[in-house]
């Protein structure tokens, strides 16, 4: 290994892999990535790194990342590491609190690029480690390639040139980083990717799951199920601008940039990816109920919206039960069971999603 500084890179998927690299100078840092998956981590000890694409425009940016060592979470102990600039975590809500034991006697900063702010406060309790800080990662970023891409390496990986926000209090890195107050962080950048990205995002996902479609571009390719996608921004957006009487400029150049990149067939973006854990979406507070109720408080129409939540109940119990009985259930029925499981089978939403059944009727059976 090298004199240069490391940065650890937990989770080696489509932002660990994809998106971080970039935005990290590799002349002043060598990387430590740590995953679950043994096949990414012998492929990358095997070749000493991978191949990451950045779109631009109708062009991709090819760049080799040198991986200095990959190894599993069960190897990794960040208190091994005495010259450690930073740990990077990007596994997911839901698996944070299983990587507290390799981070727990970290002496520098842990940046958690997780898409919820609230696994800032879990880790630190796993941990009793008081230096984590969340950033917004402000970026598409898939976790494949093209294939003619993965023909040279089965690692390769496609993202777009997108803006990684940090919470300034964390210790400043050499790179492309911008560090804000927390303030920011949360209450505009956080804000607006919950709303403005991740609900229309994960719609559009769940409507090309419906269609049998592959990628997200092609989504957007559909005039009917475009019309949709945009049609949820449309009131996400109203409903932020009614909340806010201040930044609606930013508000909408967020909501026309992502309606941009959801189109962007360079990223090679599956469905299956922005899709899983629909159960996570679901979440009451989260990218699709909480949408819908924050329209219902200013007083917003969401009918896409609802469209999108009948779409993510059907997905997800199509994904709880794979054998063949699933077609024999209506789309009603495996609402109702998937609303059940989550609190809202006898809530006032729930009338209005499965008024939505006419439209899901041809696609999700």
């Amino acid at each position: 290994m090298s004199n240069k500084e490391i940065i650890a890179i937990i989770g080696a998927g489509a932002i660990g892999r994809g998106f971080l690299p970039w935005k990290i100078n590799t002349e002043k840092y060598d990387f430590i990535f740590v995953d679950i998956n043994p096949n990414i981590v012998d492929a990358m000890n095997k070749n000493g790194g991978f191949l990451t694409f950045k779109s631009h425009g109708s062009k991709l940016e090819e760049k080799f990342i040198h991986s200095s060592r990959a190894c599993l979470i069960s190897e990794f102990k960040a208190a091994d590491y005495k010259n450690l600039s930073a740990i990077f975590v990007a596994v997911g809500p839901n698996n944070v609190k299983m990587i507290a034991d390799a981070v727990k006697d970290a002496s520098c900063s842990i940046v958690l690029c997780e898409n919820d702010p609230a696994t800032v406060e879990i880790l630190k309790a796993e941990t009793g480690n008081d230096r984590i800080y969340f950033a917004v990662p402000d970026v598409i970023a898939s976790n494949t390639a093209s294939s003619e891409n993965l023909l040279r390496d089965p690692l390769a990986i496609h993202t777009e040139d997108g803006i990684l926000f940090i919470d300034e209090r964390a210790e400043w890195l050499d790179g492309d980083i911008e560090y804000i107050s927390a303030d920011e962080l949360l209450n505009k950048e956080w804000k607006a990717k919950l709303f403005l990205h991740n609900t229309p995002h994960c719609i559009a996902a769940y409507l090309g799951a419906m269609n049998g479609l592959k990628y997200l571009h092609e989504v957007m390719e559909r005039p009917e199920l475009c019309k949709i996608v945009v049609g949820s921004m449309n009131e996400m957006l109203d409903a932020l601008k009614s909340e806010n009487e201040n930044d609606h400029s930013f508000l909408e150049w967020y909501a026309v940039k992502e309606i941009e990149r959801f189109s962007d067939n360079l990223l090679c973006d599956p469905i299956s990816r922005v899709a899983r854990e629909p159960y996570r979406k679901l979440q009451p507070d989260g990218r699709l109920l909480g949408a819908a109720a924050l329209c219902e408080s200013s007083g917003i129409d969401c009918e896409n919206i609802l469209i999108g939540i009948a779409g993510a109940a059907v997905y997800a119990y199509n994904l709880e039960f794979t054998d063949s009985t699933v077609r024999s259930v209506s789309n009603e029925q495996k609402i109702t069971h998937v609303f059940s499981k989550i609190g809202l089978d006898n809530s006032k939403i729930n009338d209005k999603i499965l008024s939505k059944l006419d439209f899901l009727t041809s696609g999700f059976d």
